[in-house]
């Protein structure tokens, strides 16, 4: 297992102190997780929340050589993680933070690498959940093409209460409009809160606080880009902390995975490779075959309607009698990919095809056959709807 380095700074707070309404107590002088990741914090109130900022890069660390109206050409310019906390003064009023960085200026971001966001990933179950943890919850930032996949990933495997809060911009901080530093703040003091425990990955974006589990991409350039598919917000953040509607709840759509059981198969460095195919009429099956054939243990299909598969069967078939797994959601935004009453492959219920892939690739991780894969996609909405189903039916 390879971890990056962290680097960290000093930084020295100024600007006017705000309270903050969840202050933690000193802890004892003993060995903690900090100190064995080597993690060194910012800051000089050891009585304030301890949070991790997981910099992987993105826009919110993106500039343009091209102008303050410039929001499409940018990246020449990049921020560190320790320039982004810098721009606010009031970030260490409110926290100590330690920065870990996962990307540098000539990796970008995360967006194309399984195994780096995998590593990610176990170093924050580590940090967050081991029993010498001394820190209170994580901050990462993200590109926001595929931050979604990341929040979803890290839902799945992280599950110790601890909150999670994903970050990132959809401007560059040289636009005349920067909307980075607001989400960078607000996600803090989210991942600070004492209300945002047991709630699973939050995405903090554009004064909304949206669930993890279900949120996606809704929208390629404006700053309110993220919804979810399912449910609603959770919340939202008024002078630039955290409200929330309810009190913490967990989707029935939701598995928690072990890490340790997705890691344990050493034909899987990172994930196993799973393809995501878009129907439409005439459907070519052989799609299927050919992605199988590419080395993929699984397929995605966004399909028709409530998950159609307007033709291709035969394909199909002989693709999941080579021991391909498949799961077939909806092309379309919002809704389900219904039960069949007798399946030969998963209906992704409620979960949007981006995610669905993140699911199967787990559970083929985590030692699934086909039909583990349908009970795990279908049991809770069958159970709902009055439709059982076993493999001995």
């Amino acid at each position: 297992m390879r971890y990056l380095g962290v680097v960290l700074v000093s930084l020295a707070a100024v600007g006017n102190a705000v309270p903050f309404p969840h202050q933690i107590q000193p802890r004892q002088n003993v060995t903690t997780a900090s100190q064995r990741l080597g993690l060194q914090w910012l800051g000089g109130n050891s009585t304030l929340p301890k949070i991790l900022v997981l910099y992987t890069g993105g826009t919110i660390a993106g500039g343009s050589i091209y102008g303050a109206l410039d929001n499409t050409q940018y990246g020449q310019l990049v921020l560190t993680g320790e320039q982004i906390i810098a721009r606010d003064p009031y970030l260490l009023n409110h926290t100590q933070l330690a920065v870990s960085n996962w990307t540098t200026e000539e990796d970008g971001s995360t967006g194309t690498n399984d195994a780096l966001v995998m590593n990610m990933t176990r170093f924050a179950h580590d940090a967050l959940c081991s029993k010498d943890s001394d820190i209170d919850g994580a901050v990462f930032t993200h590109g926001t093409n595929s931050l979604e996949e990341t929040a979803f990933l890290l839902d799945l495997l992280i599950n110790c209460g601890k909150p999670v809060v994903a970050v990132g911009a959809m401007r560059p901080f040289t636009h005349l409009s920067f909307d980075g530093d607001s989400n960078f703040f607000q996600g803090v003091m989210l991942a600070a809160s004492l209300d945002s425990r047991n709630r699973g990955v939050m995405v903090a974006f554009n004064d909304r606080i949206i669930p993890g589990f279900w949120v996606t991409k809704l929208h390629s350039t404006n700053p309110n880009a993220f919804g979810p598919t399912a449910t609603g917000d959770l919340g939202q953040f008024i002078n630039s902390l955290p409200y929330f509607y309810n009190t913490p709840s967990t989707p029935n759509a939701k598995h928690a995975f072990s890490l340790d059981e997705v890691s344990k198969d050493s034909s899987f460095p990172a994930l196993p490779k799973v393809d995501i195919l878009y129907a439409a009429r005439e459907f070519d099956g052989q799609l299927v075959l050919d992605a199988q054939k590419n080395g993929a243990k699984g397929v995605i299909i966004a399909g028709t309607g409530n998950g159609g598969i307007p033709s291709g069967g035969e394909q199909i078939g002989e693709a999941l009698d080579n021991g391909l797994q498949l799961v077939v959601g909806t092309r379309s935004p919002f809704g389900p990919s219904t039960p069949s009453r007798t399946p030969v492959y998963a209906k992704s219920g409620f979960v949007h095809v981006i995610q669905a892939r993140i699911m199967l690739q787990l559970a083929i991780a985590s030692g699934y056959n086909m039909d583990q894969t349908i009970e795990l996609f279908e049991g809770a909405l069958r159970k709902s709807i009055g439709q059982p189903w076993s493999p001995e039916n």
